[in-house]
C-alpha cells in the first residue's frame, strides 16, 4: 500500500523529494496539493470515498469500488494523513476528479486504463 511507501521507511525519500510531474495545462490543481511527491498510477485496495477535499469531513462525491484505477496528479498532507488528488481512469466514474485517502490505495493500475 502507498502508506508504507510514504513513511520514513526505505523508498520514502524518492517519492517525497522527486520533482512533481507537471499536470496538463488545462487542469488546475487544488491549493491543498502541498507536497512535492510525484504523480502516480494507483488503484483502490478497498472501497473508498472520492472526496471534495483532503479530509474525512469533506463531502463525499461517490464511493469508488475496490480495484478502481486512478491517476494521482498531486498529493496533500493534512495533519498525519496523506491524500491523493487525481482523476479516475476506470469504471463508471471515469473522468471524475477528487481526493482519496492513501490508506485505501495501492500502486499500479488493475485495468487497462489508457
Amino acid at each position: 500500500m502507498i502508506r508504507r511507501l510514504l513513511t520514513p521507511a526505505v523508498g520514502a525519500a524518492a517519492i517525497l523529494t522527486a520533482p512533481a510531474t507537471a499536470a496538463p495545462a488545462t487542469v488546475a490543481l487544488p491549493r491543498a496539493c502541498n507536497t512535492s511527491a510525484v504523480a502516480a498510477q494507483l488503484h483502490t485496495a478497498d472501497a473508498v470515498h472520492l472526496r471534495t477535499g483532503r479530509s474525512r469531513h469533506s463531502r463525499s462525491v461517490m464511493v469508488l469500488p475496490k480495484n478502481t484505477d486512478l491517476y494521482a496528479e498531486c498529493w496533500g498532507v493534512s495533519g498525519t494523513d496523506w491524500w491523493a488528488y487525481g482523476k479516475v481512469v476506470s469504471g463508471s466514474a471515469t473522468g471524475r476528479r477528487g481526493w482519496v485517502s492513501i490508506d485505501y490505495v495501492a500502486t499500479g493500475y488493475r485495468h487497462s486504463a489508457w
